[in-house]
């Protein structure tokens, strides 16, 4: 039995946000310009934010963005307003890219549990 899916177009745009992946479609120039590419695909991860917590948004997932704000925005407030002062804002600028790259990689394995079956065989459906 093949289980089918409701359309979801919110699912399906972050579904292919977040699994987007730059060395398979240019493995040569990942691996040769490392630096850049990196640059490239955290300039990407912070532009996508926004369409991201929109889909978030849609799908009345406001759990995930309350832990967006605890999780992103307070430590990097916390780390410009901390830190600015002694001179390791350069280093520190870092941690809250980490912590997007921990929280889209949580919210990457929990979207695929997030789809809602369609029942053709159960009594009472609508494709009886």
């Amino acid at each position: 039995m093949n289980l089918r899916y409701k359309p979801n177009r919110h699912l399906d745009r972050l579904h292919k946000i977040l699994n987007f992946d730059v060395s398979d479609s240019f493995p040569g120039p990942s691996f040769l310009f490392l630096d850049a590419v990196s640059r490239a695909g955290i300039f990407a991860a912070v532009i996508s934010t926004p369409v991201i917590l929109w889909d978030l948004y849609k799908l009345n997932r406001y759990g995930w963005l309350i832990s967006f704000v605890l999780f992103i925005v307070l430590p990097t407030l916390a780390f410009y307003t901390m830190f600015d002062l002694i001179g390791w804002l350069n280093v520190l600028v870092l941690f809250p890219l980490l912590f997007l790259g921990v929280y889209y990689y949580i919210l990457r394995l929990t979207i695929p549990n997030w789809r809602e079956p369609i029942f053709t065989t159960t009594p009472g459906s609508d494709y009886e």
